[in-house]
Parts: structure tokens; C-alpha cells; sequence
């Protein structure tokens, strides 16, 4: 079947212009780059900027496509980052979900609990108190401090000053208390004992493919409030979106250059100085470089090792990347009646009990997986029941790694479509089992991205989903730092997900324009004018 829909997306063409310099060149067109465009843009005045994307559309990994008529998506969620869309003037006809956030199944042998976790920090606390009466006071308690701890993160500084540092253990001593603790800890503090309240809780962790006795305690209530106080999604394909930018960007005097892979990052004097691109002889100076994409990639391959600091360059080799992905997306027949099936949520999700997250990244740390029957962790997610579509949905299964995927795919297509197809039937048969019976029966389309495809697509030497691994030992100051050894090279990595990466453009810019618009604030709260 021929291609008959128009995405947004392939709307957005180059518009470089040939020149050769720059005050500010971006690296990647994925929602950190263009909201770095956009910021910089509403904070500068007639600075000319470029962004350089290795595809031939916007977006990086918030996009959609099209497989025989019918599109799948790669995103499902907005957080509450409405305030950052209004200040940029981004107009988005969006869905709100109120009331649903979550449908959980928690599988233990034949026994399945299932848990409808709702929108809204309040309405979940009275979820839970309601669900586990026993443990009402301990819920009440561990809620109430997760909200006046997300509250004290706001008082934060990025890139914090001496004068910064000082205050932290006045405005945010929950901050302080929590900076090296794991959400398990967190969960711990509480006396959150019961497995099924404490399976429940672990949700919020879930998202990164990091178990809990590893994840952040701050970023995991972080995750837990952005995104369940008011979650959205387009009516449209989420490919509007780094569309709707990309085309502000450029409207504003911006310019994107597409299908320009960069090949070097130019250091001169321990400067950076501009970009070459791959199959291109001449370079793109720059004053300033912001790159988003992976930091393996970027300072490793882009800068090379030879221009970084021998502890710089053992902190990258350090530095765990996060999970990668198999993915499943299937177009349906129109003889399912997918409205019916309780699965308008963000997120459908199906896993078993306590330890499968410690489990699987164990198997994903080791290069390989755990999954089983009895070991398995998997999102299902219905955009059109939304968009009015035909029938689509996505299986998203973490955590995997790159390890032979990358090998078959380059050495044995044989094996590597083999494996593909043994790991989507068998995702489909938990779909199946659980969310949506006699699944099989009524696939149209089936599209399988593995690890492999993440890499390829974007330039990720470890096909990481979620840039560096939410750990407490990756978490505030132990990130990556924004300003990086190289003198006029930036890398805003403040966290993953739509919110992390929105605020990563609001940071650097922030940082650039010497804490003008945002006052160094580590989340969105911009000074009034």
C-alpha cells in the first residue's frame, strides 16, 4: 500500500542557508535541541543558529511513522510541562488525562492483581489509602513528604555557585537527605513493607528500566509528580510536536540543516571551535556548541579522548548508559473493538511481582536479558484511541541490551528477523493473555525495533533510550555536568523523559545568558518581566 498520510513531520525541510559561521550551532533536533533553539532564541537578540540533525526530519525518539497505512508512535506521554509550552508559545491542541493515569497488572504465578492508578498526586494518595487500608498513616506520610521534597527541589540551583551551595541545607534539607538515597530507600524510610503496596510504589521506577534499589529516590518521586499531576497527549500523532518547534525555530530566523551527520566536533586549543560533517570537507564554525546527543558519542567520538582530561575520560568510561528496548508496534483490523478494552490510559502495563526489575537489569548489565514466563515487564499503549485512528498499538519492553543485536543485524539478517519475530510473538502473548485477547487474530502491520534499530537511528553506541541510567550514582552533581572540559562545548543532561529533556534546553540556555531568564533555577520557573 502506498503512502497516503501526510505526517507533520516531513513538512519541516532544511533551511540552511550554506553559511559558514555561526554564534550557536546545535547538535541533534530532538526535543533537548530545539527547545535549546527555541530558549535561545526568546533570551538572545539576532544571534544566528543552526541545528544540525543526522535525519532527514525532527524530533529524535518523539516522533511517529508510517508503515502501510498505518502510524505508530514512539512517545505517549506530556508531563505537566504546560507552562513551558506557553512560554515558548507552542500551541498544541493536547488530551488530558484526568483521572487515569495508569492500568497495572501484577502477575504472581496464576494470581493477578490489577491496580487503576489514577491522576494526580492527592488522588493517588486516596487511591492507595483506599486500596491498602492497613497501611493508610505510612502512605499518608511517605506522600506528603515526596510532595514537600519535589516542592524543596524547586529552591535548587543548576550549575549552583559557592553562595548556592551554601543555602541548599536551609531551603531543601529533604533534598539533602535524599541526595544518596535509592527510592527503595526512600520506601524503606516509610516502613512501605507490603510487597502489593510496595509493587505499586515501584511503578515510578519502572519507566527508566532501573529497579528501585538503584533509581534515585529524588528522581523517582520527581517522575511520580511531574507526570501523574497533569498528563497529556496530542489529539494528533506525537510527531506534531518537534514539528510545531522545529517550525517555530526556524519562522524566528533559526536555521536546521537535515540528512547532516556530524563527523567532528573541531577543537582548537582546547576550544571548541566548529563541527565538520561526515562526508563534507569543510567546517561549520560555531562560538558556542551545544551538543544533545549521547555523551559516549559526542565526547568520545565527536571530541576524541586525546582532547579530554585522563578523569574525564574515565568518568565517560564509568558512566552506565541507560536501557535499550525491544518494540512492537502493530496496526489491527477494524473487527477489534480496542474502546472497549478499559486501555485508554498513558500506559497498559503487565509484570511480575517484586524483583523483576532487579532481575532484568541484571540480565541487561550482563549484556543479554532475563525475560521469561515468569520474568517479564512490559507497557501497552493505545495512542488511537485517542488520535481516531486506525487501530494501533505499541508493546515497549525494557530492559534489553544492544550485545548481539547490533551483530546480526550487520552480520546474519537471518538470525537477526529470526530473533525479531521470536521475541514479538512472544510479547504478543502476554498482550494476548492479559490486555487484549485473540490479539493475533487481528494483525494487519507488525513494525520490531530492537536495540540495534535505537542505535542506528540514533547514532547511540549502546542504542540507550533514556541517555545516562537514572541511578542515585548518576543523579544531581554525580551527573555529567553541563559545561564540559572543552572551553565553548555544552551538554545540557539534566534528566530523561519529555520533561527532562524540554528542561535541558531551559539549563544551558539559562547558563549562557548568565542566569537571566530562569535564575539558575534547576526546574522551569523563569523571572518575571
Amino acid at each position: 500500500m502506498a503512502n497516503s498520510i501526510q505526517l507533520k513531520k516531513d513538512s519541516v525541510k532544511s533551511n540552511y542557508s550554506g553559511a559558514k559561521e555561526y554564534d550557536l550551532v546545535i547538535i541533534g533536533s530532538g526535543l533537548s535541541g530545539l527547545s535549546s533553539g527555541l530558549m535561545w532564541q526568546k533570551n538572545t537578540d539576532g544571534k544566528r543558529t543552526l541545528i544540525l540533525e543526522k535525519n532527514t526530519y525532527p524530533g529524535g525518539y518523539s516522533t511517529a511513522y508510517e508503515r502501510d497505512g498505518y502510524v505508530f508512535e514512539t512517545t505517549q506521554l506530556f508531563p505537566d510541562i504546560i507552562d513551558i509550552l506557553e512560554y515558548l508559545e507552542i500551541d498544541l491542541e493536547l488530551k488530558q488525562y484526568k483521572g487515569n493515569f495508569m492500568r497495572r497488572l501484577v502477575v504472581e504465578g496464576e494470581q493477578v492483581e490489577e491496580y487503576k492508578i489514577p491522576a494526580g498526586a492527592e488522588n493517588f494518595k486516596e487511591y492507595l489509602v483506599a486500596t491498602f487500608p492497613d497501611d493508610a498513616e505510612k502512605i499518608k506520610s511517605l506522600m506528603d513528604y515526596s510532595v514537600d521534597m519535589f516542592k524543596q527541589v524547586r529552591k535548587l540551583k543548576a550549575n549552583a555557585t559557592l553562595k548556592d551551595k551554601l543555602k541548599i541545607p536551609f531551603q531543601a534539607p529533604k533534598v539533602v537527605a535524599n541526595l544518596n538515597r535509592t527510592y527503595s530507600g526512600l520506601l524503606d524510610k516509610f516502613r512501605i513493607t507490603n510487597p502489593k503496596l510496595r509493587e505499586v510504589m515501584e511503578t515510578f521506577t519502572s519507566f527508566s528500566g532501573v529497579p528501585s534499589d538503584r533509581a534515585s529516590a529524588i528522581m523517582a518521586t520527581g517522575a511520580m509528580l511531574s507526570s501523574m499531576t497533569r498528563c497529556f497527549r496530542p489529539y494528533g500523532y506525537f510527531d506534531e510536536f518537534p514539528a510545531t518547534m522545529a517550525q517555530l525555530f526556524q519562522e524566528r530566523g533559526g536555521e536546521i540543516c537535515f540528512d547532516a551527520e556530524v563527523e567532528k566536533i573541531i577543537v582548537e586549543n582546547g576550544e571548541a571551535r566548529g563541527v565538520r560533517l561526515k562526508g563534507k570537507d569543510a567546517v561549520i564554525r560555531a562560538e558556542t556548541i551545544i551538543t544533545t546527543v549521547d555523551p559516549m558519542l559526542a565526547m568520545r567520538t565527536l571530541v576524541g579522548d586525546e582532547h579530554l582530561p585522563a578523569a574525564y575520560v574515565e568518568r565517560l568510561k564509568n558512566t552506565i548508559m541507560s536501557v535499550s528496548s525491544i518494540n512492537v508496534a502493530l496496526g489491527l483490523d477494524d473487527k477489534i473493538d480496542m474502546s472497549a478494552m478499559d486501555l485508554d490510559y498513558p500506559y497498559n502495563v503487565v509484570s511480575t511481582g517484586l524483583g523483576t526489575a532487579e532481575k532484568l537489569f541484571e540480565g541487561y548489565l550482563a549484556g543479554d536479558h532475563a525475560f521469561s514466563e515468569d520474568c517479564f515487564h512490559m507497557a501497552v499503549i493505545c495512542p488511537s484511541l485517542t488520535t481516531g485512528a486506525k487501530n494501533t498499538i505499541t508493546l515497549r519492553c525494557t530492559p534489553f541490551a544492544l550485545n548481539q543485536w547490533k551483530e546480526w543485524r550487520e552480520k546474519d539478517h537471518k538470525k537477526y528477523r529470526e530473533e525479531k519475530e521470536r521475541w514479538a510473538g512472544f510479547f504478543i502473548g502476554i498482550a494476548e493473555k492479559y490486555f487484549i485477547p485473540n490479539l493475533s487474530k487481528h494483525i494487519v502491520v507488525k513494525d520490531i525495533s530492537t536495540p540495534a534499530t535505537y542505535a542506528r537511528y540514533s547514532g547511540s553506541p549502546s542504542g540507550s533510550l533514556y541517555d545516562m541510567a537514572s541511578l542515585v550514582t548518576q543523579f544531581g552533581p554525580k551527573r555529567l555536568p553541563m559545561i564540559t572540559p572543552v572551553k565553548n562545548l555544552y551538554q545540557p543532561k539534566f534528566s530523561h523523559g519529555l520533561y527532562g529533556t524540554m528542561m535541558n534546553g531551559v539549563q544551558v540556555v539559562d547558563l549562557l545568558v548568565d542566569r537571566k531568564f530562569n535564575d539558575g533555577n534547576s526546574l522551569f520557573a523563569p523571572v518575571k518581566r
